[in-house]
């Protein structure tokens, strides 16, 4: 009786932890797109997620000023504005960086957003 129930108690234990662990997995991936306009001046980074077993949409998702996550379709021209927005000022960070000898102090761009 004592097994049976040891083992019924396990049981659930695991399937609990299984549903979990596939809940924190979808929680770090884009399930749709924003719907909003979004700004370059207000994001602060961005990263791409690529389809996998958890995360079954290619987006990317921009990070804000703010700290939080948006998630924006890969192939809009407003995503690509902004992807090209952050990568030019990306660049200007690095050249004003180079050239004053500043090392501390900036915001690096593409943070992982988990």
């Amino acid at each position: 009786m004592a097994s049976t129930r040891f083992f019924a108690v396990a049981l659930l234990v695991i399937f609990t932890l299984n549903a979990f662990l596939l809940q924190t997995e979808s929680a770090s991936c884009c399930l749709s797109y924003t719907k909003k306009k979004l700004h370059c001046k207000r994001m602060d980074g961005y990263t791409m997620q690529t389809m996998t077993d958890f995360c079954d949409l290619n987006a990317i998702i921009f990070q804000t000023k703010s700290g939080r996550f948006v998630c924006a379709d890969p192939a809009k021209d407003n995503t690509k504005r902004i992807i090209k927005c952050l990568t030019e000022r990306t660049k200007i960070l690095e050249n004003s960086t180079e050239s004053s000898g500043i090392t501390n102090g900036t915001r690096i761009l593409l943070k992982k957003p988990y």
